[in-house]
C-alpha cells in the first residue's frame, strides 16, 4: 500500500526527499527509492526534479502562505 504524504509531518517528509536525492545522485533507479519510501513513483520524479536546478535547498519545508 502506498502512503499519503499528507499524512506525514513536514520535517519528515524534508528527510525522505533529501534522502532520495541522496540515493538517486548515488545511482539508484528512482522507481526503487519510492518503493522503499513506500510513495509513489512519480514522487520520486518530481522530487528529483526539484533538487536538479537548485540543490537541497529545493527541498527543505517552507512555511505555507496565506491568510494570517
Amino acid at each position: 500500500m502506498k502512503r499519503d504524504g499528507r499524512s506525514l509531518a513536514h520535517d519528515t517528509l524534508e528527510e525522505m526527499r533529501i534522502l532520495a536525492v541522496q540515493r538517486m545522485a548515488e545511482g539508484e533507479h528512482p522507481d526503487d527509492v519510492a518503493a522503499s519510501f513506500g510513495m509513489n513513483r512519480s514522487w520520486a520524479y518530481k522530487v528529483r526534479a526539484q533538487a536538479h536546478g537548485r540543490g537541497v535547498r529545493a527541498l527543505r519545508s517552507t512555511k505555507g502562505t496565506g491568510r494570517p
